[in-house]
């Protein structure tokens, strides 16, 4: 069994900070994005869009399978290791916004120093680093045939790439907000139950504000942190925009997790709309063993700039004269650069009702640009029928607004599913 020990890297008395803008009551349990760059769109906009859905046809929809590029048997970077890669930061795209990273793997060092020290509940000390592996993250899980919202969710139109019961070592679970195609509860609830069969131990589950009571059945306990044993002791952890934790994965490596700020809403059922908080995620490989730092931003789901019924190209970035959402700069400003950014590309059109709160690829190249990332992954394509826009057509959006901002080829692109590639 691996033990996992969680420490707070803000302070524990939230309560003496002052409630941050984006909290629409004191309690914690309201939410709104405070920036002129959202706006939520009008009913009318919803129907136009409701109507584009029904009636465009995606004549790459049926061939989805053969057109979005996949791995059947996804090795999760094993094969890269082969290839002396092991000091890399990998990436697996498991479709749609799900994405395994796992950091390099940590050095081995025989002295206090330089080692990874960590304290079990026990209070016995051990050494880290010198591990097979490095520190494994698994953002959004969704990985069934379709979207549990009783039956009635859009189904999986391109290839899933594993079972669950493939996937390797899991350290630590990040959702980013709880609509069915980001939390997804079977999936949730299968990757608890053959972690603790196949490895005797379970991930660190990393959730906005407000989202607890929303897999509250999957019996994982409260959010007691600084233990890592058994179910219901430090396995479901909160938080608002700008706290972290850092995660000490023993005898593996150690991860500061910090939930960061999108332009987004939430909502499970009609009624509970802005009720449970949205973000974004930013892990960093630290500790002492780590002498080459690497990081990453997940984008998770997020708007950038509302162009409400401003006329296409959509796949340009916003005009300068419309506002646009200023806390992906303070992200990249606060805790950039980062070694890669996984950042959405698709579910854009139409930009009169999705902008505000879907990206499209200018959008996303803003982001990248702003955040400081020096590589980044499109993802949030190519898997769900969540808009009317041609499942392939995002990555040739993306190429066309990667070359419009002037960015180097390679620098920002696409993988195929269950694929896995090395950023350094």
């Amino acid at each position: 069994m691996t033990q996992i020990t969680v420490r707070p890297t803000t302070p524990d008395d939230t309560s003496k900070w002052p409630k941050g803008d984006h909290w629409s009551n004191d309690r914690g349990t309201k939410f709104h994005n405070p920036w002129e760059s959202y706006a939520y769109p009008s009913f009318w906009s919803l129907m136009k869009a409701a109507y584009a859905m029904m009636s465009t046809k995606d004549p790459t929809r049926a061939q989805a399978k053969t057109l979005i590029p996949h791995i059947t048997n996804p090795d999760f970077g094993k094969s890269l290791n082969e290839y002396g890669k092991e000091g890399e930061l990998k990436a697996t795209w498991l479709g749609h916004a799900s994405v395994l990273v796992e950091f390099p793997t940590v050095p081995s060092s025989s002295s206090g120093p330089t080692g990874l020290m960590s304290t079990s509940t026990a209070g016995a000390q051990s050494v880290q680093g010198g591990g097979k592996r490095g520190v494994r993250v698994l953002f959004d899980p969704v990985l069934g045939e379709g979207m549990a919202f009783w039956g009635l969710g859009p189904k999986r139109e391109s290839s899933n790439p594993c079972k669950i019961p493939s996937l390797p070592q899991i350290d630590i679970i990040a959702i980013s907000h709880n609509h069915y195609d980001h939390l997804d509860l079977p999936t949730l609830s299968s990757v608890f139950a053959s972690q603790k069969e196949t490895y005797g131990s379970e991930p660190v589950l990393f959730l906005p504000l407000n989202n607890r009571h929303v897999v509250s059945g999957l019996g994982l306990g409260g959010g007691k942190e600084g233990g890592g044993g058994g179910r219901g002791e430090g396995k479901v952890i909160e938080l608002d925009w700008w706290e972290g934790r850092r995660v000490v994965v023993d005898g593996v490596g150690e991860v500061e997790m910090t939930c960061t700020p999108c332009q987004h809403t939430s909502a499970r059922y009609p009624w509970d709309r802005d009720k449970s908080l949205w973000s974004s995620w930013v892990a960093k490989d630290v500790g002492p063993g780590v002498t080459n730092p690497t990081s990453v931003f997940f984008g998770g789901d997020t708007g950038y700039c509302a162009l409400h019924s401003h006329p296409n190209p959509f796949h340009l970035p916003p005009p300068p004269s419309l506002p646009y959402c200023p806390a992906f700069k303070d992200i990249g400003d606060k805790l950039g650069p980062f070694t890669l950014g996984l950042i959405p590309i698709g579910a854009y059109f139409p930009t009169e009702s999705m902008s505000g709160m879907h990206v499209s690829p200018g959008d996303s190249v803003k982001i990248f640009q702003d955040t400081k990332c020096k590589q980044a992954l499109g993802i949030h394509w190519g898997t769900f029928r969540m808009t009317p826009e041609r499942f392939t057509e995002p990555p040739e959006m993306l190429a066309a607004a990667v070359r419009e901002a002037g960015l180097d080829d390679g620098v920002f692109g696409v993988c195929g599913i269950g694929e896995t590639r090395g950023y350094s």
